[in-house]
């Protein structure tokens, strides 16, 4: 007669089994690859997708990966910026020229990134000390 598994050794493998999932999920997998990666048939990744646990770890390892990926974008931005600089003074005038725009495109939308914020930061503020009322009042500064 076989032994049966331990309920621990299922929860492990199945705690392994939704990790799998999720970074094949993560990597844009379709449900019926995730399902042979994590070992698992469709019908579980589909339950799995309806559990607001699963679907919070998913988000969860989403938030992690978009967060490196900024971050390795954030490595290269100096690295732009100087080229667009360098492209200022190319030989080619449409060269120099678009480096121009592509500099001052991205100066306008900081600006404007950095206004909404603040403005965003004084709506907040208001609503915090007393909400509605004082923007009915008229007493916005």
């Amino acid at each position: 007669m076989k032994k049966r598994k331990s309920g621990h050794s299922r929860t492990r493998e199945s705690a392994d089994a939704r990790r799998l999932a999720i970074e094949s999920l993560l990597a844009g997998a379709s449900q019926e690859s995730t399902a042979r990666a994590a070992h698992v048939s469709c019908r579980t990744i589909r339950r799995w997708l309806a559990d607001a646990a699963f679907c919070v770890e998913l988000e969860k390892g989403r938030t992690l990966a978009f967060e490196d990926a900024l971050g390795a974008l954030k490595g290269g931005a100096a690295i732009a910026v100087k080229t667009l600089l360098q492209n200022l003074t190319a030989k080619s005038p449409g060269e120099r020229r678009q480096a121009a725009k592509e500099i001052l495109t991205f100066c306008f939308k900081g600006v404007e990134a950095v206004d909404f914020e603040a403005r965003l930061k004084h709506v907040e503020e208001l609503l915090e000390a007393g909400g509605i009322e004082i923007i009915r009042a008229g007493r916005v500064s």
